[in-house]
């Protein structure tokens, strides 16, 4: 064998081993929301942002929940539910504190649900009519239901509601009780980091609403 057939040969064998070095780095944890949200993580956002870095401990309180578990615990259930997805900013902002606030209080779940398919688009005419270009699902109807005065208005639709993102909805034997939409109010650009300030106002904020679920709260655990 010649010696640039060995080169060769070993420049092959030497972007084999980076390639499978590079897989096993890339694969990162197995959890389904530790997937969906790090998987973001350096890659260019809308406007040519990038999303903000996370790096979500293996003990998190998120569990993704189906359909009919957030129905079951809208019927008669106690604890927190987490409307997001992962290109949402402010849900890349929120999720740590809000994780960190659980653990606080001792609420052993939050469960999320990704509601980046599931709702409706609307809009307004020039004559001032409500136009749908896009149905929401019937889960996400229920949701709004659910949700009542607790769901935000519709931006630039006037008597219409949506669930915009991050929102936190606190349940209380199957009622919704309280919420909180956004992250802090001096939070003006998601894609940069809170300040240690804002990020524990958030952390404060978030221990408040959880500490109204049963069972939760910070010298005690049920």
């Amino acid at each position: 064998m010649g010696w640039s057939m060995i080169r060769r040969f070993r420049h092959i064998a030497a972007l084999l081993a980076a390639t499978l070095m590079l897989g096993a780095c890339s694969s990162g944890s197995d959890d389904p929301f530790v997937q969906e949200y790090e998987s973001l993580n350096g890659e260019e956002a809308r406007g040519g942002r990038a999303y903000l870095e996370l790096d979500i401990r293996d003990e998190h309180r998120f569990r993704p929940s189906s359909e009919d578990e957030i129905r079951n615990l809208l019927d008669d259930g106690d604890g927190a539910i987490y409307f997001g997805f992962p290109e949402c900013p402010w849900c890349r902002s929120a999720v740590g504190p809000m994780d960190e606030a659980a653990e606080a209080v001792n609420l052993d779940e939050i469960h999320y649900l990704n509601v980046s398919e599931i709702r409706d688009q609307k809009s307004v005419n020039a004559s001032g009519d409500v136009i749908v270009t896009d149905e929401g699902t019937d889960f996400y109807g229920f949701l709004l239901d659910e949700l009542g005065d607790f769901a935000p208005e519709y931006p630039d639709v006037p008597g219409e509601r949506r669930i915009l993102v991050p929102l936190v909805a606190i349940v209380v034997g199957g009622e919704i009780v309280d919420s909180h939409l956004g992250t802090v109010e001096s939070q003006t650009d998601p894609y940069e980091g809170m300040t240690d300030e804002q990020r524990t106002e958030l952390i404060d904020l978030y221990r408040e609403k959880f500490s109204q679920i049963p069972g939760c709260g910070e010298f005690y655990c049920e």
